[in-house]
């Protein structure tokens, strides 16, 4: 057998993706974890058929091709709010006018560099009032790259609220001294990575949990250890399958498979146990005898005689994630389970007041799908963007959290961002960026604090060739440098920070 690693440069952040029609056991920074395959080739590393594991040293290189996402939603909970006038996280719902304004004489009211440039779209309203509207190139739909991450988090926060926190339920009942059989269900929480297995396996152990004998997990709960290492991997399912995850699981709750990666996991809950004056004691050992998969429907829950129930970050921290990182895992496997393409159509035409004329979303990543063997790509208009930054700044005001809490604080964020010529943002602006390669696309969209309110803004570049990355990317600067030179800005935005921890 033989399998086929793609590497890729996401503008900074490298990243990777593992190709097949299966899986197989790799081990990174001495930790053995099961890395989830896809149909995409760039070079191959031949495994002997009896060699279970291999390094793998990931280096930086261009993209020869754009991965594929698929955007079909999953049957959960969270699809269809209970109460129509609360969020799942209890904060009612309002009405939200995000309209914007736009010029009926197409004139310009500034100077705007670059804006003869063809392979530039470019828009900008301040407070989406009238007479305070410029845009270029501005009523057609293009490719927008991860820049749908920021229509993702619109949605989530909208139908699920800023505090929502997912639970992850551990069932248990005594076998014979120290071995118990476990139920875990996850509740569709995408991010079940290792440092949060170590911390249910600390608080299993603290219960008296020493070995296990058999683990069921069911259908809410898919287990991707390396979800926040690897925020640019292309995965060919999302989010992985139950067969994957019990693998997954099966290699964690094994001591006997941790290295130098289980080690830092563990450094890192200890620094995390000492901010938060908590007591985490990781087992030096654990294991566990079988992993199965049953569905939830067939478990009966109530046989098992105790229960730990651990809930996650608030979802503010997600989407900071998802925004800084560019995360393709944790967006598409969030907009899987909130009911995918089809609900997001409702929510978009309910609340965003955008028709499929405006915008046209299949993924929450901005990976394309691909239907009948045609590539389709996430296609918005540049004023579509700017209503959902101003949906999102609405719903900031309304539920009492900060833009910087779920988008990239510039200047102060490390992520997919990185100006190309001096910029002092003092904390005035937040954005998403976006990149594309097959269909070329290189954007950015955000907001900037003036004292007088909100600027919004969004450039696309389109129709360019990959080599001429560098070029818009400094013509994207100067567009943006030409705003702080221009506005009144204020130093409005906070950050959040971000860390492996994903527990409350």
């Amino acid at each position: 057998m033989f399998l086929s690693v793609r590497i890729v440069n996401d503008n900074p952040v490298t990243r990777g993706t593992f190709s097949n029609t299966s899986f197989a056991i790799l081990k990174l920074s001495g930790f053995k974890y099961v890395a989830v395959m896809q149909k995409n080739l760039t070079f191959n590393i031949f495994l002997v058929p009896f060699l279970a594991v291999m390094t793998v040293t990931f280096s930086s290189c261009q993209p020869s091709r754009d991965g594929s996402a698929t955007g079909e939603g999953l049957d959960t909970p969270l699809v269809q709010n209970i109460d129509a006038t609360r969020r799942f996280d209890q904060s009612p719902i309002s009405a939200v006018s995000n309209q914007i304004q736009v010029s009926a004489s197409g004139q310009l009211n500034r100077s705007i560099p670059h804006m003869n440039d063809s392979r530039i779209t470019y828009c900008e309203s301040v407070n989406g009032e009238a007479g305070k509207y410029n845009g270029v190139r501005d009523t057609k739909k293009y490719p927008l790259a991860s820049v749908s991450k920021m229509f993702l988090t619109a949605w989530a926060l909208d139908k699920l609220g800023p505090d929502y926190k997912f639970e992850n339920i551990w069932y248990f009942k005594k076998v014979s001294e120290g071995v118990y059989d476990v139920y875990f269900k996850a509740n569709y929480d995408p991010a079940l990575n290792i440092e949060k297995m170590l911390y249910a396996m600390a608080q299993l152990r603290a219960q008296g949990v020493q070995r296990i004998r058999q683990l069921v997990i069911d259908e809410s709960t898919r287990v991707y250890l390396t979800v926040l290492n690897d925020p640019h991997v292309e995965l060919g399912e999302v989010p992985v399958s139950v067969n994957q995850s019990v693998d997954n699981l099966r290699l964690i709750f094994n001591s006997k498979n941790w290295g130098a990666q289980t080690e830092t996991a563990k450094a890192n809950l200890v620094q995390f146990a000492q901010q938060k004056n908590r007591v985490i004691n990781v087992p030096n050992a654990f294991s566990v005898e079988q992993v199965v998969y049953v569905e939830s429907k067939q478990v009966n829950a109530s046989s098992y005689s105790s229960v730990i129930k651990i809930k996650s970050a608030v979802l503010l921290k997600y989407l900071k994630d998802i925004n800084v990182n560019s995360n393709n895992y944790l967006t598409d496997a969030l907009f899987k389970t909130l009911g995918g393409q089809v609900e997001f159509k409702k929510f978009q035409q309910a609340r965003l007041g955008l028709t499929s004329d405006d915008l046209n979303l299949f993924t929450g990543s901005g990976l394309p799908i691909v239907s009948m063997g045609i590539r389709v790509d996430n296609l918005g208009s540049c004023l579509s963007v700017l209503k959902t930054l101003k949906f999102i700044k609405i719903l900031s005001q309304q539920l009492s959290f900060d833009m910087g809490h779920v988008l990239l604080t510039a200047g102060t964020d490390k992520g997919t961002y990185e100006p190309t010529i001096p910029l002092e943002f003092n904390r005035s602006v937040v954005m998403k960026t976006g990149r594309l390669y097959d269909v070329p696309a290189l954007n950015v969209a955000g907001a900037t604090s003036l004292i007088n309110g909100t600027l919004y803004f969004a450039y696309f570049t389109h129709d360019f060739d990959n080599g001429d990355e560098s070029l818009y990317q400094n013509k994207r600067d100067q567009i943006i440098q030409s705003i702080l030179n221009y506005y009144p800005i204020t130093s409005g935005y906070q950050s959040l920070n971000l860390n492996s921890i994903f527990v409350d």
